[in-house]
């Protein structure tokens, strides 16, 4: 198998049987994966994820995927049921994939291992990065998923999660979505730069909105998150972002940048709590959301929208 590995690497996995040999080392079964709950092995571990695919075009392939990651408490089918995610994802036809996430003993209260505190993933080191790694080779073997149009988007300890994505697999995500979360990681190294879009509520008062950028950054506390302005300075510095515009849109105040590379937004919501925008009262860990504006909607826009090159949309 070393040998059929290394050939097909010269090659560039061009072949059809250097594919399948690949596939069958890394333990996939081919075979194209259906709507619903599924269960994939990494680290000595059983990892649930459910998958939704949009209707009518179950058996395309080609089409973009989306991993949708939990709040803590939360599980996979709970962010499913209660965000308008798969609406989205069947008006604009792209697949999405809700993994759990990993508790000791209580299986309605997972969490993630996002780099910073706290609970059973994070104290346990479970290698989080690694399963939705995994989770996307999956599907883009099974279901054909196309590898230039994957995306993470993460609720609360979710969008912290997917954080850590943009910093250690943005090899394999061109966007990241944080809604209602916080970017605590003090060290963050991004193979490239990514599609961020950051979302959060004024009067969030789980995972605060926060100030501006403090002048020092002190050791964050385990029970403290830093502030919106501080994810918002750190990737405009990796995609060498200037601000371009901000305008208004309902209850939502968007503030645009120019980037020489990737792009970014962020976008401030008025009277909305602890929220996945647009969602439903039973989400866990969620505040009642307002709906008055949906996040679904907001956050598929702005990855679909091809950014200008830096230097037309300055006007030069």
């Amino acid at each position: 198998m070393e040998r059929i590995q290394w050939f097909c690497l010269i090659l560039l996995i061009g072949a059809p049987i250097c594919r399948k040999a690949l596939e069958v080392r890394a333990g996939y079964n081919a075979k194209r994966l259906i709507a619903g709950e599924h269960m994939l092995e990494h680290g000595a571990r059983s990892r649930r994820f459910i998958l939704h695919l949009p209707q009518n075009r179950a058996h395309e392939d080609g089409l973009p995927l989306v991993v949708a990651l939990h709040g803590a408490p939360g599980t996979g089918q709970n962010l499913k049921d209660n965000t308008d995610l798969t609406q989205k994802a069947d008006a604009a036809g792209f697949i999405v994939a809700f993994p759990d996430g990993t508790s000791a003993t209580n299986p309605d209260f997972l969490n993630w291992n996002s780099g910073t505190c706290c609970g059973y993933a994070w104290e346990n080191k479970v290698d989080d990065v690694g399963f939705i790694r995994q989770l996307v080779d999956h599907l883009a073997i099974s279901n054909k998923v196309d590898r230039r149009r994957v995306f993470a988007v993460g609720y609360s300890k979710g969008g912290m999660m997917a954080y850590r994505l943009a910093c250690e697999a943005a090899d394999v995500f061109r966007g990241i979505a944080d809604i209602s979360g916080a970017f605590n990681l003090d060290t963050c190294k991004p193979a490239r730069a990514v599609e961020m879009l950051i979302m959060h509520g004024r009067i969030d008062q789980v995972v605060r909105y926060g100030e501006g950028l403090p002048k020092v950054l002190a050791p964050l506390p385990d029970t403290e998150n830093r502030p919106v302005a501080y994810a918002v300075d750190f990737w405009q510095r990796v995609g060498e972002c200037t601000p371009q515009k901000v305008h208004s849109l309902g209850p939502a105040q968007i503030s645009d940048f120019t980037c020489h590379r990737g792009k970014l937004r962020l976008i401030a919501l008025e009277n909305e709590g602890h929220t996945w925008p647009g969602g439903k009262p039973g989400l866990s860990g969620s505040d009642y959301p307002t709906n008055l504006f949906s996040a679904a909607s907001a956050i598929w826009d702005f990855w679909m929208v091809k950014p200008a090159k830096a230097k037309n949309m300055a006007g030069n």
